[in-house]
């Protein structure tokens, strides 16, 4: 079960990482004269998904599955002063929870701001940042607990 979940968790790094870049793009589109709302709301809210996705698969392997943060929780100490079991247990999980709120907030505080182009910076901004953190917090190849590319069952 565990491999099985870890294969979905990296599968979905790369819709997560095409929809971040999307919803990118489409938040830089200027705001067209005249419109009542944001453009682009099928974009946020596919990168929504998305975040969503992804969180929901690391929470599984985080609270049921990992045999990394089964060791954090049963000496948070030791696991503290262990780097891969610190990184998996407590960056990774905490930068992505990070980046899943900066989503949610840009697209919320869009949606509330005085004007669409203060709304469209917003959303902007917020993604832009999500997104880094994002890309800071995988596990990519060649870093110290970096993982492959694509998993293969």
């Amino acid at each position: 079960m565990y491999s099985t979940v870890l294969i979905v968790h990296s599968w979905l790094r790369w819709f997560t990482l095409a929809t971040s870049v999307g919803a990118i793009v489409n938040a830089t589109r200027p705001v067209p004269a005249g419109a009542t709302r944001l453009p682009g709301k099928w974009w946020d809210t596919f990168f929504m998904l998305a975040v969503d996705l992804q969180m929901l698969a690391g929470l599984v392997l985080y609270f049921g599955l990992s045999p990394f943060t089964r060791e954090a929780m049963s000496d948070v100490g030791t696991a503290i002063r262990i780097p891969a079991v610190r990184f998996w247990s407590i960056e990774h999980a905490g930068a992505m929870f990070a980046a899943l709120v900066l989503v949610r907030v840009g697209r919320v505080a869009a949606l509330h701001a005085a004007d669409l182009r203060t709304g469209a910076r917003r959303r902007l901004v917020c993604f832009v940042v999500s997104l880094a953190i994002m890309l800071a917090a995988i596990p990519w190849p060649g870093l110290a607990f970096g993982r492959p590319l694509f998993r293969w069952p």
